[in-house]
């Protein structure tokens, strides 16, 4: 698996990144040893950040029911639309962001969501646990709901998946030192929750990690080695096979979707 440390300038190229690099990965080929051929390996972990505030609902998010648009219109805050399905979130400088690609040829079981959601957070449980563990923290961490990461029934991570025919797309987000204030001010009361969070107000239903990091480069730095040991991500990105495309097909789905406000705000 390879390791792609990539964040991009604007919220919208970072989310056209993942549906860029998912779609070059499953483009059906004659060839092979093409780049697509299930035999060549394409997996990878990418970790990233926003760059600024934005709010990001799911593919078939509802804005009116699930985002304060009159808020995010006062402050200036994008309301984008990605590719995989799950409800809004709010993101943005503070929020450790990650992407897997991984082939469906080679992990089979994970066609079943069930078991692509828990391949993946346990993994990222045990990523994070790894990371505060150097910092000398120790956190019951929790996989709860369908796909949430947790500490002592609090959300600390949300997390979504795109499956296509050959490959899987996940990507989720770790509240590091985000502003949490943010999240009650641009998101409405999601119409489904998981039972766990019992209906509680946002404010009472997620926590970060703030207060048990220092440093937040440095536990970055810890988080993606950590994360990268349990995916086993050793390869640099600069070697991956579709590293010369990506950019150029970023540029493409920016112009087909990710530059209109219509694809965002479409629903």
């Amino acid at each position: 698996m390879f390791l792609a440390e990539v964040s991009l300038p604007s919220p919208e190229e970072n989310l056209a990144w993942d549906e860029a690099i998912l779609e070059l990965a499953d483009t059906p080929t004659e060839e092979p040893s093409s780049q697509s051929s299930p035999t060549r390996n394409l997996e990878l972990l990418r970790v990233w950040e926003m760059p600024k505030v934005c709010v990001v609902v799911g593919r078939s998010s509802r804005i009116d029911q699930e985002v304060q648009l009159e808020s995010c219109r006062k402050d200036g805050v994008p309301v984008l639309r990605r590719m995989s399905g799950g409800a809004s979130i709010v993101a943005g400088p503070g929020c450790f962001m990650y992407s897997v690609l991984l082939s469906l040829d080679h992990r089979p079981e994970c066609r079943a969501l069930d078991i692509a959601h828990r391949t993946v957070m346990e993994k990222t449980r045990d990523g994070l646990q790894r990371a505060l563990a150097i910092e000398g923290v120790q956190l019951p961490l929790g996989i709860q709901g369908v796909c949430d990461l947790t500490v002592n029934n609090r959300k600390i991570s949300g997390n979504s998946l795109r499956v296509k025919r050959r490959w899987l797309m996940y990507h989720g987000t770790l509240l590091i030192d985000f502003p949490l204030d943010a999240i009650s001010r641009y998101l409405a009361t999601p119409p489904k929750q998981p039972e766990y969070r019992e209906r509680r107000p946002h404010d009472e239903f997620v926590v970060s990690l703030a207060d048990c990091i220092p440093d937040r480069t440095r536990f970055y730095q810890s988080l993606t080695q950590s994360l990268s040991s349990v995916w086993g991500a050793t390869e640099p990105w600069r070697s991956h096979p579709l590293h010369s495309e990506v950019s150029t097909h970023v540029d493409l789905w920016m112009e087909r979707r990710y530059s209109d406000p219509n694809w965002h705000l479409s629903r």
